[in-house]
């Protein structure tokens, strides 16, 4: 090769090199390192979380690059809080019942027949983080969301439920503390469980029940292959309690963020709030409406006087809870009666 030669080649590989785009990771000034409890594919990480992670980094102009992972892509889903807290990742969408005793005013969203929809139950949810009711549990993060999902129903793997005293001694699976609470008043074993471990612990009879989203059991993974749809055969739609779920980031890494960059997360943070009640709630009617019809399940709904004698057996647990808050210093009864009281009005004015 001539000198000439090896000119030119050079020059020709200056101009790729020019006109070739950065990736993504090159470009970014900060990455986010995103991690989830939600399974890739299913409607919350496609329809709520991808959204927010593509909208940040346009919006930013790919000066934050968000590294979002599904379930198990950082760590366990029991993890993730404390991941965050630390500074291992930057973002968690997680539960806070895997962290017992770390958001007791929180918990007050958890209790039996608190509200009627995921829609309800995050705007009282919301209203109370935003007037300060509950803010003191997430002193050490940054919250960019806070949501409840719609309540559940309890699902078995072969006990039936003909009476509500058919649920006594049933090992069932707990999303939290607070929801096991109402279980114990129906004389269930409630068994603390991660999504992740779900699908074993019912394969081995180590839990023979679930209290679980409709959706959820249709989506959420189960053992080996199956998803937990296939894992259980009684569908109770108890319309019982349901857990509250978190979107928070690092603090400091927060703090570290340029007021403008803090603008585009909290711009887009709104949707991990409103966008995640309102898909959850559409999910849970077309997956229960799914269910009830088919020929693989006993469906059991509860009548009007059921419910009304579920609502007055469980009624002590709130008892129980307002005790455990005053214990902390908490008062619970204010707290009980403000949440009740904003549950009902956003019920009342989504009619």
């Amino acid at each position: 090769m001539t000198y000439r030669h090896m000119l030119r080649g050079l020059a020709m590989a200056l101009c790729c090199a020019v006109f070739l785009p950065a990736s993504r990771s090159d470009a970014a000034e900060f990455t986010l390192r995103f991690a989830s409890i939600n399974l890739a594919g299913t409607a919350a990480y496609e329809q709520i979380l991808v959204p927010f992670a593509s909208g940040v980094e346009n919006d930013s102009d790919h000066r934050i690059e968000v590294a979002l992972k599904p379930m198990g892509g950082y760590g366990k889903p029991a993890e993730l809080f404390n991941m965050a807290e630390r500074g291992d990742i930057e973002i968690a969408a997680t539960v806070q019942g895997y962290n017992a005793g770390r958001f007791p005013r929180s918990s007050v969203m958890e209790l039996p027949l608190m509200f009627d929809s995921a829609v309800s139950g995050t705007q009282a949810m919301w209203k109370l983080f935003q007037e300060g009711d509950i803010a003191a549990d997430y002193a050490s993060v940054k919250v960019l969301g806070l949501y409840v999902l719609p309540p559940y129903g309890i699902f078995t793997n072969g006990k039936k439920i003909a009476q509500l005293k058919d649920f006594r001694g049933l090992r069932v699976r707990t999303p939290s503390p607070t929801v096991g609470l109402a279980l114990s008043r129906l004389g269930a074993i409630p068994v603390g469980v991660p999504t992740d471990l779900i699908g074993d612990m019912l394969e081995n009879r180590t839990i023979n029940a679930i209290t679980y989203g409709w959706d959820s059991v249709i989506t959420g993974k189960g053992f080996g292959d199956k998803k937990l749809a296939d894992q259980v055969d009684v569908l109770v739609d108890a319309n019982f309690a349901a857990p509250a779920l978190m979107v928070v980031m690092n603090r400091a890494k927060w703090d570290a963020l340029p007021p403008d960059l803090q603008a585009v997360i909290e711009k887009h943070s709104a949707n991990l709030v409103t966008g995640n009640a309102k898909l959850r709630d559409g999910a849970e009617a077309v997956a229960r409406a799914k269910l009830r019809v088919d020929p693989r399940y006993t469906y059991r709904d509860l009548s009007a006087d059921e419910r009304a004698d579920m609502a007055k057996t469980i009624q002590p647990a709130v008892a129980d809870w307002k005790a455990a808050m005053a214990r902390q210093g908490i008062d619970g009864e204010a707290l009980y009666d403000k949440a009740r009281a904003l549950a009902r009005q956003f019920h009342t004015a989504s009619r």
